[in-house]
């Protein structure tokens, strides 16, 4: 257990400058006027020994700011003390602006204890009972409450009827148990699923009875046995073949053949009646024979001049499929085009003549013109530049008519002033310069013109043609134009020359028409022959009509080709049906299999279910015992225990209030403890909250005895109290019971006691109250107070126990 031995307070709060007070001792009384430093002294115990000051952070947050003395700029705290197993312990604590560093002396559960059952500040006295009712808007227990569960130690209950909350309603077990709930609700689910599996396995078995009916038609009209269907996979293989399929592709490929011979016989039949044979041979013949004469005549000499034209031209060669007018025509282009290009270029030639002449004149001129310029540009240069320089120099400097360069009076050359005179020539020589400037752009342009004509000069000479050239030239065009001559007048016999190969043409192929319309009539009736072999109709008859026979061929075709195409589709639909009935057959069985397979779910879902409610029935009894128990030991505790320590240290201090304050009993077995304050009056009547029924003295009074009862209602875990001046708005009579009562703590419980007082006079009345009362008893004083200087300074003194030797005597 641990003991404390001394405090060292430097520069903290209210205290200035350090001081050490000595706590070893079962009684330690303080005592200074307001702003001394007595609670300053104990917060700093608290601070050493927890880390830190709950009775200043109710006030404000922000109070280790206010830690350290206005005039100093950081604090220490330094407190010892000894534990009975480990020794001596001791503890630093440095206080900064904003910082609190150091390793508080208690354990966290000890220094938790300290803080709630052993220290009672002054500031808290007054507000005790408020501060231990209050709770935050979570419904969170007050620190009354807590207090009472420790004391009780509810927590395992407490525990345990929270843990088994919501076995009281399964729809708690939605987000706690979501799998019970989720049984809970899949059985019934998984029983309408059955349901409907059920049904519609009912309404399979009705559909399968349709098709199989269907199936019964369609083998029927195939010729095939309804029995059959007993085994489906074999049903499906024999229909799988079409027979069918060959036939109809027969007669199909018969009625496309029937159709193609139909219109060949149709265009043979209009190309034989259009024209007798014989008119065509004749004139095939008149048409040869004009043709020939026309080539031993007129033909020959467009052949000739043909090959004139292309003697000229190497690259042209005449079409013998265009025939001897489009020949002519195109000879005539390209002799034309030939024709225009010569004429061009030989007139291009005589332009350029002339105009060599021209530009040599410019030529000249410009030479001779830029040369003019080129001494107009020198005189202009000599005259003037330096010398308008020189001359403006030399101007302010003269003042009379002498010259100051040789010295002459210049009247004797002119009646004018000298000063005016070198001013009229240096004007004169600024004039000479602008013109300078402008003869200089005028012989850049006069060079530009004469560099253009040369650079055209060249160009006309590159391409001029030398006079063997423009000979053969000229001979080439006298040529042309004869040729081109010559064209023009074979025109027209070109023209009809062209008309009798067409129309030689023409009858040529009328004939050979004729001669292929003859064999193809033989190649049908052939071919119409062929189409009966193999069928069961007559064969085509030798006088019988090509359109009688083909519509007889295409009749029957169609209706062969209706039939298969009936059985072929019958066969298609059975064989969709079995298919039908095949699924339907597999549905049935995979849904018979669900349904199992739910059903054995259901069964273990609900032996589930049925062992999960059994638990809850038991979690159910298990909260309603713990709540029961609860409650035993809350009415026992609080009637036998608390209330009754309670009552007796109020009483003992204030015997003539006739409302004692108490803790309510709990009237709702199934809820939550709560510790809630009443009063008791004397003769057994209820009354309110104590704060509503005390009056201000006996409400200090109650909440200083709250303190001691809870503290002395556990375990001493730290055997200390410690107080701030507890006797506000008490009386003589509450200050003696007050006296007697520590005394008691003391002497009796072996609490050790810090007690701080603000009046002197009870400081002294304590201080007789609580001197020592055996030889191993001892009491400390302590008086602080402040120097010349506004440091603290504390007055210890130890008091021991002394033989009463008067009495004794």
């Amino acid at each position: 257990m641990t003991q404390l031995s001394t405090i060292t307070v430097t520069d903290f709060r209210s205290i200035r400058g350090s001081v050490t007070i000595p706590l070893d001792a079962p009684v330690v009384l303080i005592h200074g006027q307001n702003g001394s430093g007595k609670t300053s002294l104990l917060s700093a115990i608290e601070l050493g020994l927890t880390g830190h000051v709950p009775s200043l952070a109710r006030a404000d947050r922000d109070y280790i700011s206010h830690l350290v003395h206005k005039f100093a700029s950081n604090g220490r705290i330094v407190l010892e003390g000894t534990q009975i197993r480990e020794g001596r312990l001791r503890t630093q604590i440095d206080v900064a602006k904003h910082e609190v560093s150091g390793d508080a002396l208690l354990s966290p559960i000890a220094a938790r204890f300290y803080s709630e059952r052993c220290f009672l500040a002054q500031a808290t006295l007054s507000r005790l009972l408020e501060l231990y009712e209050d709770k935050d808007t979570r419904k969170s227990d007050s620190p009354l409450t807590k207090f009472v569960k420790d004391l009780l130690g509810l927590d395992h209950l407490d525990a345990l009827i929270d843990g088994l909350y919501d076995a009281g309603d399964v729809r708690r077990f939605r987000s706690t148990v979501p799998l019970y709930w989720e049984t809970r609700e899949n059985i019934p689910a998984l029983q309408k699923e059955v349901d409907r599996h059920q049904k519609e396995i009912t309404e399979i078995v009705g559909m399968e009875a349709d098709v199989a009916k269907r199936v019964a038609e369609r083998l029927k009209a195939l010729d095939l046995e309804p029995a059959l269907t007993d085994d489906l996979p074999a049903l499906l293989t024999h229909l799988a073949g079409s027979p069918e399929e060959s036939q109809l592709q027969r007669f199909a490929g018969l009625r496309r053949e029937i159709v193609v011979v139909r219109q060949q016989w149709r265009s043979t039949q209009s190309v034989a009646s259009v024209q007798p044979r014989t008119a065509a041979e004749q004139q095939n013949a008149a048409a040869a024979s004009a043709l020939a004469v026309w080539r031993t005549s007129t033909g020959k000499v467009i052949e000739y001049t043909l090959a004139d034209t292309m003697s000229l031209f190497p690259d042209m060669s005449p079409s013998a499929s265009a025939g001897p007018q489009d020949n002519v025509t195109a000879a005539m282009q390209r002799v034309a085009a030939e024709l225009n290009r010569c004429s061009t270029l030989l007139s291009r030639a005589v332009d350029d003549d002339k105009r060599l002449e021209s530009i040599d004149r410019d030529i000249e001129g410009a030479k001779k013109q830029a040369a003019e310029l080129e001494k107009q540009v020198l005189a202009q240069i000599a005259g003037a530049g330096q010398l308008a320089k020189a001359l403006s120099d030399v101007l302010p400097h003269i003042h009379t008519d002498d010259c100051p360069v040789c010295g002459r009076d210049f009247r004797e050359v002119s009646e004018a002033p000298l000063r005016v005179h070198v001013s009229a020539q240096i004007t004169a020589l600024n004039e000479g310069a602008v013109r300078l400037q402008a003869l200089s752009q005028e012989r850049a342009t006069v060079a530009g013109r004469q560099a253009v004509a040369e650079r055209e000069r060249g160009v006309i000479v590159s391409r001029k043609l030398q006079p063997d050239a423009r000979n053969a030239l000229k001979a080439r065009e006298t040529r042309l134009k004869e040729l081109n001559q010559t064209l023009a007048g074979l025109e027209n016999a070109a023209a009809e020359g062209q008309r009798l190969m067409t129309a030689a043409a023409t009858a040529s192929r009328n004939l050979t028409e004729l001669h292929a319309a003859d064999q193809r009539i033989t190649n049908i009736r052939e071919t119409v022959t062929s189409f009966a072999h193999g069928l069961p109709v007559e064969p085509l008859g030798s006088g019988e009509a090509l359109d009688a026979a083909l519509d007889r061929l295409e009749s029957f075709s169609n209706v062969q080709e209706r039939a298969l195409a009936r059985r072929q589709s019958a066969r298609r639909e059975a064989t969709a049906d079995v298919k039908e009935l095949a699924t339907l057959k597999t549905r049935r069985t995979s849904i018979e299999k669900s349904v199992e397979e739910i059903t054995e779910r259901i069964a273990k879902l609900s032996g589930r279910k049925d062992a999960a409610d059994l638990i809850i029935a038991d979690a159910r009894e298990l909260a309603k015992r713990a709540r029961d128990a609860r409650t035993d030991i809350v009415r026992r505790v609080f009637n036998d225990e608390l209330n009754a320590m309670w009552r007796d240290l109020f009483v003992r201090l204030a015997p003539e209030e006739p409302f004692v304050p108490a803790f309510a009993l709990p009237q709702n077995s199934n809820g939550p403890v709560e510790a809630i304050l009443e009063t008791h009056h004397r003769s057994g009547e209820k009354g309110g909250n104590p704060r509503a029924m005390l009056s201000s003295g006996n409400l200090n009074t109650a909440a200083l005895t709250l303190f001691l009862a809870l503290h002395l209602s556990v375990a001493p875990t730290l055997p200390w109290l410690v107080i701030d001046d507890p006797v506000q708005s008490m009386d003589e009579v509450h200050i003696a019971q007050f006296a007697a009562l520590l005394r008691t703590l003391s002497k009796v419980h072996k609490r050790k006691v810090i007690i701080a007082v603000h009046e002197k006079p009870l400081f002294d009345y304590l201080a007789l109250e609580l001197s020592p009362a055996f030889p191993t008893d001892k009491l400390i004083t302590v008086e602080l107070s402040r120097t010349a200087t506004g440091n603290t300074k504390a007055n210890c003194q130890s008091h021991f126990w002394h033989t009463d030797t008067a009495i004794a005597a």
